[in-house]
């Protein structure tokens, strides 16, 4: 799935807007691979290429490199749902170009996977680090609607405010961390 272009969308609805396309991604890939059928199956889909949520004016680099690891958690007969696992998780080598040497080293247990470069008036607030989503689908089977979802989106970073757009000035790295929790449930 292509992200749309994000350039001219009122910065404000970028965030929720890509939330929301990420159950539909989730559920979009399960659907592709046909691969999970009982409860227990999981496969693996290494992807790797860098998503981005830069609008270009205020966010001039943000992309993450994710691959996905995709369970089917249960089925209920009864009530024909299925409860779907999806796991955004850094890939074995993270496919990001990052424009300074300190972004480099790793912030977490893996390569670095997120960045993100907010030009500000005169300063360039730059982030870069490790970004997992633990997502959790409940599936109608009767039409394939998302009836319910939830996001575990936690963003270990570090964070320095550069004064060049090359991020070579920067004040001293400072750890950051961003925590974000999402549900939705489809109204009745």
């Amino acid at each position: 799935m292509i992200p749309p272009d994000l350039s001219k969308a009122d910065p404000k609805l970028v965030g929720p807007a890509l939330d929301l396309m990420t159950f539909y991604a989730d559920l979009w890939l399960v659907n592709k691979t046909g691969q999970l059928a009982h409860p227990g199956d999981h496969f693996y889909v290494k992807v790797g290429t860098p998503s981005s949520w830069a609008n270009g004016s205020q966010v001039i680099l943000g992309q993450s490199s994710i691959d996905f690891d995709l369970t089917l958690k249960s089925v209920n007969p009864s009530d024909q749902t299925a409860v779907l696992i999806v796991r955004h998780v850094p890939p074995e080598k993270s496919q990001l170009t990052l424009p300074a040497a300190w972004m480099q080293t790793p912030v977490a247990d893996t390569p670095n996977n997120w960045i993100q470069v907010v030009k500000l008036p005169g300063k360039f607030f730059a982030s870069v680090g490790q970004e997992t989503f633990n997502d959790e689908l409940t599936v109608s089977l009767v039409d394939g609607k998302i009836l319910s979802a939830s996001m575990d989106n936690p963003v270990k970073t570090i964070a320095r405010m550069c004064t060049d757009e090359a991020l070579m000035q920067c004040d001293p790295p400072q750890p950051h961390e961003i925590i974000r929790k999402i549900q939705i449930v489809l109204a009745q």
